[in-house]
This record gives structure tokens, sequence and C-alpha cells, in this order.
């Protein structure tokens, strides 16, 4: 299974085998780890795993899930951290699907910043390990809003701008709400949050976290079209004022 085929196959796993993983499989994960891409280059982030089998793991929460191992990843504070955040995060995800291994982020998950890098916070922890029950799903059993509710298509619509707007449609967000819409044209993609999202501290928190996870997702699915993204924030977007939406950023198509 590719990245790409996980986007439209994972599912949140939230129970687990108490088993250990085999060290191929971490050797593996951390080589991945070093070619992971950024969204914003200028932070500082760690990524660091805790073994909860053997008590390394210090990981508390009101809905922490029970795994047998955490990922947590650590970053410099800034404005753009949680999104930059979701966009490392999910590339561990989808790696970790592709091998058959079950994930569910924390969001609730708490954990002791002395336990990352100096100067930086923990951003978000995954559960993982050997799924007990199903791993897979298919993507018309995901509960997510369809295209026509998300999407504002400007120009006539290509195969390519539909098959990455599907896979931003795939991507998972806290308690499912689903903040983002779009404004599509053909070699751009403006991206907003729901402003009704601001309204529940639970999900306006992730809110940054969330729209990382889902700008991965488009840039995933435009390299499986031969299309390479660039993200870029537009002043004379951001000074507009919408009625239901914020302006978030842009997605170039180059």
């Amino acid at each position: 299974m590719t990245l790409y085929e996980a986007v439209f196959n994972r599912k949140s796993v939230r129970h687990y085998k108490m088993e250990p993983l085999p060290q191929e499989l971490f050797k593996n994960l951390r080589k991945f780890e070093q070619g992971l891409r950024p969204l914003w280059g200028k932070l500082r982030y760690s990524v660091e795993l805790f073994n909860a089998m053997n008590g390394e793991a210090r990981i508390k929460g009101l809905f922490k899930v029970k795994a047998p191992y955490y990922l947590v990843l650590f970053s410099e504070a800034g404005e753009y951290a949680m999104a930059n955040a979701g966009y490392l995060m999910e590339q561990i995800v989808l790696y970790l699907t592709s091998k058959g291994i079950g994930t569910c982020y924390q969001g609730s998950a708490k954990i002791p910043a002395m336990d990352g890098p100096e100067g930086m916070e923990p951003m978000m922890v995954l559960a993982f390990g050997y799924a007990d029950g199903k791993l897979y799903r298919d993507s018309f059993q995901a509960k997510r809003l369809p295209l026509k509710e998300l999407c504002a298509f400007k120009e006539d619509s290509t195969e390519e701008t539909r098959l990455m707007m599907q896979a931003a449609r795939m991507a998972p967000s806290a308690m499912n709400g689903q903040p983002w819409r779009f404004m599509v044209y053909q070699n751009r993609i403006h991206v907003f949050a729901r402003k009704e999202t601001f309204r529940f501290s639970s999900k306006a928190d992730f809110l940054g976290f969330d729209i990382g996870v889902m700008l991965y997702h488009i840039s995933l699915a435009a390299e499986e079209n031969w299309r390479d993204t660039e993200f870029s924030r537009m002043e004379q977007m951001a000074a507009r004022e919408f009625k239901n939406n914020k302006y978030f950023l842009t997605v170039f198509l180059v």
C-alpha cells in the first residue's frame, strides 16, 4: 500500500494488541522520519518515541487510548507551529498505515514538556501498534461531507483537481469537525476555516493541526498527479471579510 492509497483506507484505531513491534519497523520508521518535509521549514521539531509496555510513556488524558507505543511531536512555538505539526505527523501516520500498523491521534493526551527537547513544546500525541480489530475501512464508510459542501469551484475543475480535493476531504479532524472549506481554481486553492469552529475550544485548539493534516493530503495527491505544491498567505485574501469562513492560506499548483 502506498501513502496515497492509505489516505483512502486509513481509520482511527482505538483498540490495540499490547504486543511489541519488530525492531526493523522502528529502524525503517526512523529513516522515514529523516525525510519528513515540513510545511514551514523555519521551525525546529523533534519526533520522540515512547514505549508504554516498559513504562516509558508518562502520557495522561481523559480520553487517552491504551496502546503499546506513542509518538510525540515536539516543536518550537510559532504562528504556524500546529499546522506544521499536523503536516509532519500525517506523513508518519500514513507511513505506519501503509505498513499495517494502526494509529490514532490523541488530541486530549498530555505529556510533560520536560520529556522533549529543550525549547520545544508537545504538539500532538499519536498512539500506534497492531490493531485489535479492523485496521482499514473503505473510503465510502468514512463520515465526510460531500465535495459540493466543501468546495466552491470557480473554474471548470480538472480530474486531477477533483482528486486532490477528494484526498483533502478524507483528512481526519478533531471530533470529525471537518473545519475546512475551499475556493478552487485550476492553478490554486484558497483554504478557509469555518468561523463556527472558533466557538468550540475543543475544535479551535486543534484547528491549525487539522488543517496541516489536510494540506499534506493535498500535497500527496498533487504528487500522485505529477504536480508540486507551494503554500503562501495572500494578503489581499486575508484582508477580505467572508461571511462564514476565515481565510487561512493558498495552495498553488505548479
